[in-house]
């Protein structure tokens, strides 16, 4: 029984409300373990903190999230004290419509919001994998849906976003939904879907522009128009609840950049790639180069697609991996967006299980590897930030995701 008929079976017996009792039932579950063995225990989720602290002090306090006085409260609240120069600012960074997602767990108290918080990250993790299947038609065993809800959970962008409590795997659920309301003819809903995954503007902000550009150029601006009328309608409440938002947003932007640029060295994935490739001294022409040299072919693919000339969905898969090598300031909890483009290329394989089987291994097992053999204290080696991607870009150009068993991006 493969696992579309498992589930056709379930909601025939039960119907969706109780598929749905039956998913409350295990979240709650999984938010009482994860309280009682994790969250109440150790203060943690420090990628979270900022946002629930933001979203209570906008909402319940009425103050300014991006101020200094409410970052010096988040800071005393990671830290234990003000943040040094050469630390994280861990300031609300984010567009102030991100408390939209925030807001029920800003209710509760922080260890009860953590547990909350990450058992419904895991929920949106399968939820993502769930709905990437179906854009696909790939429909699996009960056996092999398992395992690679299993995979998923466990992939180290996927773990690692978990542990920190990273709000990237809810926007990877967000495009994944708006490639299955593409795909089902739901076009108004799709855009809506896009503007709310600008909740964290450095995840999307190559994919967004090419999915509408997409719908454009097939003559629909139902797509168009969804993400325009949402957008408005974010910021528009945004300013109603805080008139002086973006202005705090775009100067917290400017802070951020420069104190990610004391501890991160301003540089990029492809610097980093590039760095340990040539010597020190052309190490920036190199990566100015490298870097103007994937703009371009990112253009020249965009146009590809645009003409018909190429796959889009080989394009956008390109678009994602492009999307996680060039900005200077990006995180491993980011690649979460590369499950799109390597489900995909899986998909295509599936009738391979051997291949499925070796590949998954491999990019699960790799990058685990690699960072258990050279992590420093808390922190990551700058290999982590370029390593899955390139691996990606790698099987997009040997055009693995040109033959998809199905396609990952529909938007005829």
């Amino acid at each position: 029984m493969t696992g579309q008929a498992l589930g056709d079976r379930l909601g025939g017996r039960g119907g969706p409300i109780a598929v749905l009792a039956a998913i409350v039932v295990v979240y709650l579950i999984m938010v009482y373990g994860t309280y009682q063995t994790f969250t109440s225990q150790i203060p943690s989720g420090n990628d979270f903190y900022p946002r629930w602290r933001g979203t209570r002090a906008v909402l319940l306090e009425g103050k300014d999230p991006y101020s200094e006085e409410v970052t010096l409260e988040i800071q005393k609240g990671i830290y234990g004290r003000p943040a040094r120069e050469d630390e994280d600012q861990v300031a609300f960074a984010y567009p102030l419509y991100v408390s939209l997602f925030v807001l029920p767990f800003a209710l509760l108290s922080y260890p009860l919001a953590q547990a909350f918080w990450l058992s419904a990250l895991i929920l949106a993790a399968l939820a993502a994998l769930i709905i990437i299947l179906r854009t696909l038609d790939w429909h699996p065993s009960p056996a092999g849906l398992a395992g690679l809800a299993l995979w998923t959970v466990l992939f180290y962008p996927t773990a690692r976003s978990i542990m920190l409590g990273q709000i990237s795997i809810i926007v990877l659920a967000l495009v994944a939904l708006a490639l299955w309301t593409l795909k089902l003819g739901h076009k108004t809903l799709a855009g809506s879907l896009l503007a709310l995954s600008t909740i964290k503007p450095q995840m999307v902000f190559l994919v967004v522009p090419f999915l509408l550009l997409m719908t454009v150029r097939r003559r629909d601006h139902r797509t168009l128009a969804g993400f325009l009328c949402a957008m408005g309608i974010l910021l528009v409440v945004s300013w109603m609840v805080l008139p002086g938002w973006m202005p705090s947003f775009v100067a917290g932007l400017s802070s951020y950049h420069s104190y990610t640029e004391i501890y991160r060295a301003g540089t990029s994935p492809i610097g980093y790639l590039v760095a340990g490739l040539v010597p020190p001294y052309l190490s920036g022409p190199m990566t100015a180069a490298v870097s103007l040299g994937l703009g371009i072919s990112l253009a020249f693919a965009w146009f590809g697609a645009f003409t018909d000339r190429l796959d889009p969905s080989a394009v956008f898969s390109y678009t994602v991996v492009a999307t996680l090598l060039l900005p200077g300031e990006t995180g491993t909890t980011n690649q979460v967006l590369l499950l799109l483009p390597i489900i995909a290329w899986l998909s295509g394989r599936s009738r391979q299980r051997w291949l499925v089987s070796l590949v998954a291994s491999v990019l699960f097992i790799g990058p685990w590897a690699l960072f258990l053999l050279t992590v420093q204290g808390d922190l990551e080696h700058p290999m982590m930030v370029f390593l899955l991607p390139i691996a990606t870009l790698v099987m997009v150009f040997l055009r693995a995701s040109n033959d998809m068993a199905g396609d990952l991006l529909l938007v005829k």
